[in-house]
């Protein structure tokens, strides 16, 4: 067990260091462009004292929450901002009143929008636990006791998440009389905390939480030399039983524990062979299931500073530092979810020191590693496999740092300026994730050919530019022709389109933002035209020009038996469009010889009903049968044969 330790936490608080990092490429797929900018925050804590701690959680879209400590007269106090589309509102006071040694504050948040503030603090001579909730008044909830009253004599390495219900899960090691021991606690809104600890000779934990309440911690134990050890919880069942994760000789006893949406998660550790440090990957299932542990680092070289991230896909990034052939250098392995981690690459070529850094990943492709380069906070950033990384300047920072990844993959980064009583907190924001886009209108069946489409592309940090609209088109007896695009670099949010009877147009929308980053494509948003009733063929039914009718005709009958066909139909899904009556009879709708549908048509106005969903697109043909007495009166207007 050495005799330093240093905490891995997902929005990890980070040291000063001392060198640049510049990154090479790695063979992430999947985003489609590769600009970016910054957004610059400034000051976001007036002047003061130096900060004591400083951490940051992105909860939405360029929304995040930031805290950090600070002297002040008569104690400490601890203090929160909290940004909303890149912008950073005013600092308040978590503490209304000073405390004493408030120090090694934590963020965190849900994408509800719920949020936290953790931290140490000494009360009577011991170190506690606390937190305070955001209000939805905009203020803060006071200080809730998180940890025992009486019996820690000091707490170290405190990790925290929150998730979508907004229960705070907080890890730390205890310390009272000598003895090290992990503790938790869960604090859900409204109720008291609940306490739980875990084994003696337990060191360090790490600690990651997702929406939907799983948690999955690591943390060191010494009970029986050297091992680190893997633990996991949901909202409904206690913390499982302690697993050991392999390795062949001791370990380093700072992890790093990272969690997916699913529930899959994994775990970093540094494993020892021959002397040096290797940097290790175990896999652990929502079950609690270990898996194999990978060693990502070459043997025989020291692997230090390691940090591992996941993405709510389960993507996953590993970085370490490491001397090789006279110099440091960074280097860095991509997994895709389910998948081994491909082969590390240098992520950079040479840093003067053993390199301090935080490691984050995208569901897409967007890698970026923040780190300190001659008091300047420097995010590193890598959003296109084919095109070498980036570097955005994130401003002066000489004292503490830390960043998190929003959902869409894009960065927030603090850090202390370190300046005596002009010392204050910076914060950048990176927008590296384009547009969001949806296609708005139409609704799945139109009563026209001709229609408009809507489109609403937003982006929370530069601004969107210009946005592309494409469609595809399928005729109700083909498949889908190539994707066209209809609306090229539009500043509009509608336009109008012709379409065609009976055919399926699909249709999608990509947006561009002021910093140059090109969004996502929107999910498709699919409208069938109806094919008339024309298009069916038969005999002895009246075909007639009606308004109000669909395309103003109809084809009616009165006599039982009659039949209407209509052969080579390519759909995933049928509709009938008819007319009621008073006296309006009952037809049978058949679908390659099998009947699927009897529809009674008393009553009144038209009705489009469902005849058939078969799943997906198959051919057949169509017959529709008269089945009601004679003198009952039917009228078909239309199908829709969507794809």
């Amino acid at each position: 067990m050495s005799t330093t330790r240093s905490t891995s936490i997902r929005t990890q608080v980070l040291g000063l260091a001392a060198a640049a990092l510049t990154v090479g490429t790695l063979a992430l797929t999947g985003s489609p462009a590769q600009a970016v900018g910054g957004i610059d925050g400034g000051n976001i804590s007036n002047y003061g004292d130096v900060p004591t701690s400083v951490d940051v959680t992105a909860f939405g879209s360029g929304d995040a929450l930031a805290t950090w400590t600070r002297p002040v007269v008569g104690g400490t106090k601890v203090y929160a901002a909290i940004a909303t589309d890149g912008v950073w509102g005013a600092a308040k006071t978590v503490t209304a009143a000073p405390v004493t040694d408030a120090h090694d504050a934590h963020a965190v948040a849900n994408a509800n929008g719920d949020l936290a503030v953790v931290w140490n603090q000494t009360t009577g001579g011991e170190e506690k636990v606390r937190g305070s909730r955001y209000l939805a008044n905009g203020t803060w909830d006071g200080s809730t006791l998180l940890s025992p009253a009486f019996d820690l004599e000091t707490v170290h390495s405190i990790d925290a998440g929150m998730d979508g219900a907004g229960r705070v899960h907080v890890a730390y090691e205890a310390v009272n009389n000598g003895e090290h021991r992990v503790q938790t606690t869960m604090w859900s809104p409204g109720v008291a905390p609940q306490l739980s600890a875990l084994d003696d000779d337990s060191f360090e934990p790490s600690i990651d939480v997702n929406e939907a309440g799983d948690v999955l911690m690591s943390y060191f134990d010494s009970t029986n030399g050297t091992e680190v050890k893997a633990t996991r919880r949901n909202a409904s069942v206690g913390w499982l039983g302690p697993k050991s994760l392999s390795w062949i000789e001791n370990v380093m006893d700072d992890t790093v524990a990272v969690l997916a949406d699913n529930g899959e998660g994994a775990v970093m550790m540094g494993g020892m062979e021959d002397g040096k440090v290797r940097a290790v990957v175990t896999r652990v299932s929502p079950t609690g299931t270990l898996g194999f542990p990978q060693p990502l680092s070459a043997a025989g070289v020291n692997a230090t500073w390691r940090d591992l991230a996941m993405s709510p896909n389960g993507t996953m990034q590993a970085t370490w530092s490491a001397f090789e052939n006279g110099g440091y250098v960074v280097r860095a392995a991509v997994a895709k979810p389910a998948q081994a981690f491909g082969t590390a690459g240098i992520a950079d070529p040479g840093t003067t020191l053993s390199q301090d850094h935080r490691s984050l990943v995208s569901d897409g492709a967007d890698q970026v590693v923040v780190h300190n380069d001659a008091d300047q906070l420097n995010v590193r950033h890598h959003t296109n496999p084919v095109l070498p990384w980036s570097q955005y300047d994130a401003g002066a920072t000489n004292g503490a740092f830390a960043a998190d990844m929003d959902r869409e993959g894009n960065v927030v980064a603090v850090g202390v300026v370190e300046n005596a009583f002009n010392s204050y907190v910076q914060a950048d924001f990176l927008d590296i994730a384009g547009p969001a886009a949806a296609v708005t209108a139409p609704g799945a069946v139109v009563g026209s050919p001709s229609f408009d489409v809507a489109w609403k592309v937003t982006d929370s940090l530069s601004g969107v530019k210009s946005t592309d609209v494409m469609v595809r088109t399928a005729a109700w007896n083909s498949g889908f022709g190539p994707q066209q695009v209809i609306a090229d670099n539009t500043t509009t949010t509608s336009q109008p389109f012709a379409g065609t009877f009976g055919s399926t147009h699909c249709f999608q929308a990509q947006g561009t933002d002021k910093a140059g980053n090109l969004g996502f494509r929107s999910p498709e948003r699919c409208t069938t035209v109806p094919l008339d009733d024309t298009a069916l063929v038969g005999t002895k039914w009246k075909r007639t020009t009606k308004a109000g009718a669909f395309n103003n005709t109809a084809t009616m009958t009165k006599k039982k038996g009659r039949k209407l066909t209509l052969t080579g139909i390519q759909a995933r899904h049928l509709d009938l469009i008819l007319t009621k009556a008073t006296k309006g009879g009952k037809v049978k709708v058949y679908w390659n010889g099998t009947a699927v549908k009897t529809i009674n048509l008393k009553g009144t106005g038209q009705v489009t009903v469902p005849v058939l969903d078969l799943g997906s697109v198959q051919t057949g043909t169509l017959k529709i049968k008269v089945v009601s007495k004679n003198g009952r009166k039917v009228t078909i207007d239309g199908i829709v044969a969507a794809k």
